[in-house]
Formats: structure tokens, sequence, C-alpha cells
């Protein structure tokens, strides 16, 4: 009916680095835990999403997970490193 909030605690927020980025332009930092990104790459050709997607996996750290939106699928996981662990979550093997 109404809209659902969540408050994260000081303690976890103190963990957590939210940053935005230009997905197309901008360096990724390296050795991220979790990536997410959705509803967004649906609006990129598929030559671009791929390359997005390997920039993902090189800025996750091994067993790093990547939640995408649920229009939204990564055909060649394998060939980038990752393995589907959810429906919507592939992690980095």
């Amino acid at each position: 009916e109404g809209e659902v909030y969540f408050r994260m605690s000081d303690e976890i927020r103190q963990l957590v680095n939210f940053q935005k980025r230009d997905l197309l332009k901008d360096v990724f930092p390296t050795d991220m835990d979790l990536i997410l990104c959705r509803n967004v790459v649906i609006y990129f050709t598929e030559e671009t999403k791929e390359r997005l997607y390997a920039k993902f996996v090189q800025a996750l750290r091994r067993k790093g997970v990547l939640f995408i939106g649920s229009t939204e699928q990564i055909f060649k996981a394998r060939e980038l490193g990752l393995r589907a662990a959810a429906t919507f979550f592939y992690q980095k093997e």
C-alpha cells in the first residue's frame, strides 16, 4: 500500500561506501564486496553492457556479488568469471 523504507544502522553505515559513478567513463575502485546496479543496464547496447559487466567483475573481489535488476540478465556470465548465485545475484568466482 504505502512506501516501504529501510534504515541502515550507524554500525553498518560505517562499513559501507556509497558512490555515484559514470558507469561508462569512470574507473571503479577494486576489491568491492557488493555492487548494486539495478534498472540501468537495460538502456545500453549489448556491446556496452558487456563492457560494463567486465568493469564490474574487475571491481569485485573474489566471491563479491553483483546485484542487477529484474529485467536484466548477464548472458555471458561464465565468460566474465561470474556464476548465478540467486535470482538477480551474480558472484565472482
